[in-house]
């Protein structure tokens, strides 16, 4: 199947328009001409007449009759040289007074002067004919139309030739001049081909304006790409770095219980296997999470949220994630906040912050969550009695791995960071008044609760 060629697509577009064109202006100057010969082969016939009636006027009928032919001879030569035509004239009584024609004789006619074509000896004449100014004598001038088409093809022959070789040459010039056109786009493909070891930049300034659109569009997908590929060896050497610590300590406690013999040294290394595993699938599923929510460019699920009706719900169900640490929560709520925003990954980012503050706070401890509204934002505020966060992390906050203690993968924060970010909010850290950390999401309200 042969592969359509933008070049000749546009070749056929060009060209067929031009070529329909060029046969309506033929036909158009053929008929113009055709309209202008019959007019001025008519005009020739008129002036003959005239010159030989302005002739005969000056000279008797009888000498004019007695001359017969020779009469008409004479007149003849004072006519521009060239074809003759067909002269008869008679007076008022039908007498001809000058014959030089092979044409049937015509009855005298009263009307106005007329023109008329007939047939004879198979050939067509155009016939004009007429009296005098004063009513003395009767004209009849006669051409062959054979004359008339003869000088229709010369002036036919003169204007269309040329035409035709100018259409002749069209197509090739058609091809050159699209190929000159279409030269950026070749530009371009050229950028492509000759950057491969990095990303071209397509929209330049010798670019045509209309090809600004498509190479705009061309680099923003390169750029996402771009964007994507990056996060995506982002994530891979993450995983690969963060999963190398765990998966050595479980291979080490795995070798540990199969060569020991002693049942409670063996069920000690498989608990911390266990435990291990444990901490290997949440840092997984954070790191699934992560990527998943950076990946993201709109919510796909935005709508309006109570959230202060989310934020209780997490905090009943991290109850049981507290009691084990002796760390009580509480819970002061505005329950007119609404956001709009995607109830899944909300819930993600505010169960993060609760079991991060869980995590750090002292045990026992206190964690105190508070949902409010302040100056046109919603804020989820997160306070616990911990050690509190040095302030070079509070400035780093949101990066991946950055970890304020030994515990935890550090990877929490971060994933509350994207979804703030990606819900046009913020997330901060400050100084808690329980004097531990103060961890503080904060995200646009809907516009009719402002």
């Amino acid at each position: 199947m042969r592969r359509p060629s933008l070049q000749r697509r546009l070749l056929w577009f060009v060209g067929l328009p031009v070529v329909a064109l060029w046969i309506g202006a033929g036909l158009w100057l053929a008929q113009g001409a055709r309209h202008e010969t019959a007019e001025m082969f008519d005009r020739e016939l008129e002036r003959t007449g005239a010159s030989v009636l302005a002739v005969i006027a000056s000279v008797p009928d009888a000498a004019l009759a007695a001359r017969g032919d020779g009469a008409a001879i004479a007149v003849a030569e004072h006519e521009d040289e060239g074809p003759r035509p067909e002269i008869v004239v008679r007076d008022r009584s039908g007498r001809v007074l000058l014959d030089a024609s092979s044409l049937p004789p015509l009855e005298l006619d009263e009307a106005t002067a007329h023109f008329h074509s007939m047939t004879h000896a198979g050939e067509t004449w155009r016939v004009y004919q007429r009296w005098d100014a004063s009513g003395r004598h009767w004209i009849q001038v006669a051409a062959p139309l054979h004359d008339r088409d003869e000088l229709l093809s010369a002036l036919l022959r003169g204007t269309l030739l040329p035409l035709l070789a100018l259409l002749l040459l069209l197509p090739l010039a058609t091809w050159l001049g699209l190929r000159g056109g279409l030269a950026p786009l070749r530009s371009v493909s050229r950028a492509i081909d000759a950057q491969p070891a990095r990303t071209p930049t397509l929209t330049r300034a010798d670019v045509p304006a209309e090809l600004l659109q498509l190479t705009r569009a061309v680099d923003a997908l390169v750029a996402k790409l771009d964007t994507a590929l990056a996060r995506e060896r982002r994530f891979t050497a993450d995983a690969a770095h963060e999963l190398r610590h765990p998966l050595s300590v479980l291979q080490l406690e795995l070798d540990l219980a199969g060569e020991t013999a002693d049942a409670a040294s063996r069920a000690q290394h498989l608990q911390r296997a266990g435990e291990g595993l444990q901490r290997m699938e949440r840092l997984v599923t954070q790191l699934l999470t992560l990527a998943r929510v950076e990946s993201l460019e709109a919510l796909p699920d935005a709508a309006a949220l109570p959230l202060a009706a989310l934020v209780r719900t997490a905090v009943a169900e991290a109850g049981e994630r507290a009691i084990p640490r002796d760390v009580a929560l509480s819970l002061a709520a505005d329950g007119d906040v609404v956001v709009l925003g995607s109830a899944g990954l909300l819930d993600i980012a505010v169960h993060n912050l609760i079991d991060n503050a869980i995590a750090h706070g002292r045990t026992p401890g206190c964690v105190d969550i508070g949902v409010r509204a302040e100056g046109g934002m919603a804020e989820v505020n997160i306070d616990d009695n911990g050690p509190g966060m040095p302030a070079d992390q509070a400035r780093r906050l949101g990066e991946r791995f950055l970890r304020s203690s030994g515990s935890g993968s550090g990877l929490g924060l971060s994933i509350v960071h994207a979804i703030a970010t990606l819900h046009g909010g913020v997330l901060a850290a400050e100084r808690s008044p329980l004097g531990g950390a103060r961890i503080t999401l904060r995200l646009p309200l809907q516009a009719h609760h402002r």
